[in-house]
């Protein structure tokens, strides 16, 4: 195999992001197929639609990840992968008493010799019937779109959008004019019930014209799920959010859903988040009064207070944000570390923080992430007070993985600190927390700087964590 392994783990890691969408798109079950060493062609992962699958449910048989293919059986994926080209099966095949066509798609890696070599196909498997009355004569058209699109992803490692369940799409033609609508499923028609009754009041329109009547508010883009814009429309009698995907120069999908609901879901929660917050900040109080009455346990007092600061942090974030489920961890980052600094009196060491995207994660991670954070830098401030001059922060994503490096001029550990040994809360709580909870692989070692100054260097690097980069 003439293609490294790094290029081979990229190609399938970008299909595994993106196949979901294109799965959902279409209405039809993906199956991946790749490679081995040996070059074997083997069953890598398997997609289908939120609401329908040939395969699953009572008495269907689940393609196992990992099968080996057997070329006599499924002729179409060995064709692709040896012409290197496009194949359509034969109309009418019958899986599990529903009638099939499939499709064979390869897609491309460069190898060491710079020449495009098949190192995956996609086996697409629509119903005749259900395809029909999704994205009917559009379907051959849009799959052969976003097949090119998913090329063009490896590439540029960007990721489409996951579809929830209940959204509607439209397909979109954008020209010089504006963004024609050029298709709408059923399910769009629906939500859009109180401007058209049917999909024909709808194509040819431009999007301007269909809510001209109504009030629009712009959302931040996401670029690196290829979202171009979101907006949300008040309708008469509901809300709507639509999310704007491009797929190719000229070609949009607005994904459309009702946001009614969930809007007065996300106000409750707000005040849900804002009153944890301030119970936190009660518990916060007794624990200083506690500390003022018992000056002989001034540290750990101060060790309970700041960490759960940090917990309450992530709630106030949350009870002022438009997002109520991500929490963008590098402003949390930054608040945490001038807090614990002003709690130390430490505000004339230098801070250089370098976080140069807005860094997105789950809630419950950012809890965990905040804590862990935390105890890395009240670690530091306790033990190299008076000696310390510079802090270092640098959190930076790689896909949906997560860097976070730090590192100090504090004078660095005793000879044979191993912090797996350490029995102190604060790197038992570093452990568990960074290692188990949030499945991360951490480095703690000495550093010498340039200067010939010494200190910590720590380094956590969890995978799989980031929602969205922005």
């Amino acid at each position: 195999m003439a293609v490294t392994k790094d290029k081979l783990e990229q190609l399938l890691k970008s299909l595994d992001s993106n196949l979901p969408f294109v799965s959902e798109l279409l209405q039809a079950d993906i199956r991946l197929f790749s490679k081995n060493e040996n070059e074997e062609i083997f069953l890598h992962n398997y997609f289908h639609p939120n609401q329908d699958s040939l395969y699953l449910g009572p008495q269907k048989t689940n393609p196992k990840s990992g099968a080996t293919l057997k070329p006599h059986k499924d002729v179409l994926i060995a064709k692709a992968f040896r012409l290197g080209r496009s194949i359509v099966g034969q109309f009418g095949l019958v899986i599990n008493n529903r009638r099939i066509q499939e499709f064979a798609y390869p897609i491309f890696i460069e190898n060491s010799n710079a020449e495009k070599e098949v190192m995956a196909v996609i086996a697409v498997e629509r119903d005749i019937y259900t395809t029909r009355s999704t994205l009917g004569q559009h379907w051959d058209f849009m799959a052969d779109l976003l097949v090119k699109s998913l090329q063009q992803k490896i590439i540029d490692r960007t990721f489409f959008p996951n579809i929830a369940f209940g959204e509607g799409s439209m397909i979109l033609e954008e020209s010089d004019t504006g963004l024609s609508i050029y298709f709408a499923n059923p399910l769009a028609v629906n939500l859009l019930s109180e401007i058209a009754e049917h999909a024909n009041q709808l194509l040819g329109r431009q999007i301007d014209d269909v809510f001209a009547n109504f009030a629009r508010k712009q959302r931040k883009s996401v670029k690196s799920q290829s979202i171009e814009k979101i907006e949300e429309v008040g309708l008469r009698q509901r809300n709507i959010a639509l999310r704007y995907v491009r797929v190719s120069e000229s070609i949009l999908v607005a994904l459309i859903k009702d946001n009614s609901e969930i809007k007065m879901k996300e106000t409750l929660l707000k005040e849900i988040h804002h009153r944890v917050k301030n119970n936190l900040q009660t518990i916060v109080s007794l624990l200083r009064m506690q500390k003022r009455r018992n000056p002989e346990l001034e540290v750990p007092f101060t060790e309970a207070i700041n960490r759960t600061n940090s917990i309450a942090l992530v709630h106030e974030h949350l009870s002022h944000s438009n997002d109520i489920e991500n929490v963008d961890f590098g402003q949390l980052a930054q608040i945490i570390l001038k807090g614990l600094l002003s709690s130390f009196g430490a505000d004339e060491i230098q801070v250089n923080f370098d976080c140069p995207n807005k860094i997105f994660m789950l809630s419950e991670d950012a809890t965990n992430l905040a804590l862990v954070f935390n105890e890395i830098l009240t670690n530091t401030l306790e033990h190299t007070m008076g000696k310390i001059t510079r802090i270092n922060v640098k959190l930076f994503s790689e896909d949906k993985n997560l860097h976070l490096i730090f590192n100090d001029d504090g004078g660095g550990f005793k000879d044979g600190f191993d912090y797996r040994q350490s029995k102190g809360l604060g790197w038992t709580i570093i452990r568990n927390i960074a290692e188990d909870s949030l499945g991360g692989s951490l480095s703690v070692e000495n550093i010498d700087h340039d200067d010939k100054s010494r200190g910590v260097k720590v380094e956590l690097f969890i995978p799989n964590l980031l929602t969205l980069v922005s």
